[in-house]
């Protein structure tokens, strides 16, 4: 190695260290909160599914770091039993927040699912031109969505629904109505039939209705949340899904899952026939995005991303070559950072803005090295197309600087730099060896000295200058 690139070697490390050392400042760097109450405003758009309990565990998490309320706002046509449970237990243990339900902008719904956790919420609202209802489960068949007529499944659900409206005491008799008979209902009607609390146009005019309100939940006479709504001129924050909930709502999508399941197959089945240029390690790393996409548990998938994508740099440094293994690697350790982003223990959870600085704590290191990697294949395809400046190394002599085994690679020291070489010996360190043959920027190296050149004698010479042959 010579001067000029250890000179950049150092540059590149220490811009990697600068680089670490702000990623990991800026969760300091954060804005002072503003002074006053603050109601969190967290969003259910679209289908319930694994991805809204992420998004949802998040933001309780947040209302609970001293936030005056949550607001749900609902425009969902249904989802996911198993995920509803988890959404709706979740109202129903922040015990030190209340949890406004509203079902907005006019035009939106809350069906099926939706309606089952705006009855959970401590006070639900809807505005006007919104609807609830239509609580019937269904399934999905070879014919489409067929409704559900097992007396054991409807029954379960009708008592979920009934239960949170028992709990804030609502009317319990319209369960059986929004589940058998798929009962639907507009704002004034809820509101009339006491299946909702309040009819609010928006987010403020919820607020306004709200502030000063008792809320008081209660089963069997044991209290669950006895709270005051003070929300009196509070600032409204809008929670936002972190980069894992957004990139997992995507693969999540099923159409785009069964694409990339097709895709990574095809990818192996090429990368298998033609190795060596990286269709095998894409193929890799697109099941495991499918899979996940599929319903799959994320963490283990994640973490096998992590490792792959270690193997695979490692892979890159030994054996380097079109940068297919070193490429993949750095992206299979992104991908794996982001869905681990961060790996948090059971019953915690932390807030997008803190996801983003240990994202970027830990992405900014990984992008630095990749870069640093593509810098070094550069430079490697820029060794192999150079023309050679001192002249043909066959002949001369290097220095072995790591056992060697025969037949495999290792390094050796010719001119002060270091220079990839293979032998059909065993080699040990310190042993001076010759070079046989270049190979690109792979040295064949041997023991045995070349012979040293025959001079001709003094008669041939003077033979030669005469123009005689000599006798």
């Amino acid at each position: 190695m010579t001067f000029a690139e250890a000179g950049r070697g150092r540059a590149v490390l220490l811009a990697v260290l600068v680089a670490l050392a702000l990623s990991l400042l800026a969760p300091l760097a954060q804005p002072a909160r503003a002074q006053g109450p603050r109601v969190l405003l967290a969003e259910i758009d679209g289908v319930i599914d694994r991805t809204t309990v992420d998004y949802m565990t998040d933001a309780f998490a947040e209302a609970a770091s001293g936030y005056a309320a949550i607001v749900v706002r609902f425009n969902t046509p249904g989802g996911d039993l198993d995920s509803t449970i988890q959404i709706f237990q979740m109202m129903i243990h922040a015990t030190n927040v209340p949890v406004l339900g509203w079902v907005g902008p006019p035009g939106a719904s809350a069906a099926s699912a939706g309606t089952i956790l705006l009855e959970w919420t401590d006070l639900a609202a809807m505005a006007p031109g919104t609807s609830i209802g239509s609580v019937q489960p269904v399934q999905l068949g070879p014919t489409g969505f067929t409704p559900i007529t097992d007396s054991k499944i409807i029954n379960y659900v009708e008592e979920q629904l009934a239960n949170g409206m028992a709990l804030h005491g609502r009317n319990v008799a319209l369960a059986s109505e929004f589940v058998e008979r798929n009962l639907n209902l507009n704002a004034t009607a809820a509101l009339s039939l006491r299946a909702t609390d309040l009819v609010a146009a928006s987010v403020t005019d919820l607020l306004a209705q709200a502030n000063g309100r008792p809320i008081l939940v209660q089963e069997d006479g044991n209290v669950v949340k006895d709270l005051t709504v003070n929300v009196a001129g509070a600032e409204v924050v809008t929670f936002g899904p972190s980069a894992r909930v957004q990139f997992l709502g995507l693969l999540s999508d099923p159409l785009i899952a069964s694409l990339l399941l097709i895709l990574g197959i095809y990818l192996l089945i090429f990368g298998f026939h033609a190795p060596g240029h990286g269709a095998e390690v894409a193929g890799i790393i697109v099941v495991l995005l499918a899979l996940i996409g599929l319903g799959f548990s994320v963490d283990p998938i994640a973490l096998l991303l992590i490792i792959i994508g270690v193997v695979l740099l490692i892979a890159e440094a030994k054996h380097p070559g079109f940068g297919a293994f070193g490429i993949g690697g750095i992206a299979a350790i992104a991908l794996g950072t982001i869905f681990l982003a961060p790996l948090r223990p059971p019953h915690f959870a932390v807030t997008p803005a803190y996801q983003l600085a240990f994202l970027l704590s830990l992405l900014t290191p990984t992008v630095a090295f990749g870069i640093f990697i593509l810098f070094a294949m550069y430079k490697v395809q820029e060794v192999r197309h150079r023309k050679p400046t001192i002249g043909e190394p066959v002949g001369e002599s290097a220095v072995v600087t790591e056992p060697i085994p025969k037949g495999e690679r290792g390094y050796v020291r010719y001119k002060g730099e270091l220079w990839q070489a293979v032998s059909e010996e065993d080699l040990s360190p310190e042993t001076t060896v010759y070079i046989r043959k270049v190979d690109g920027i792979v040295l064949h190296v041997t023991t045995e000295s070349p012979p040293a050149p025959t001079r001709p004698s003094v008669r041939r010479r003077l033979s030669g200058l005469l123009g005689r042959k000599p006798a």
